[in-house]
């Protein structure tokens, strides 16, 4: 996925959307996904640290290009 280099990450993650959404119409795939479902239930991740912040710059986390982000399960409170 491409985003600017000063992207926020709420950025990172309507480009994540996208990606998703061509790639299931490209496939023929599911047409639609809850996105709504799967922040509630997942976690983006770089290094083991929560992108937690959506106003937060991706660089502060210190993502550069051609890093790997990953989603991770949130815990039951």
């Amino acid at each position: 996925v491409v985003v600017v280099q000063n992207a926020s990450v709420l950025e990172l993650k309507k480009a994540l959307r996208r990606h998703m959404q061509l790639r299931q119409a490209r496939q023929g795939g599911v047409q639609h996904l809850s996105w709504k479902y799967i922040w509630r239930t997942y976690h983006l991740t770089y290094n083991g640290e929560k992108l937690a912040d959506d106003r937060k710059k991706l660089r502060e986390y210190g993502i550069r290009n051609r890093d790997e982000v990953s989603f991770i399960k949130k815990l039951r409170k």
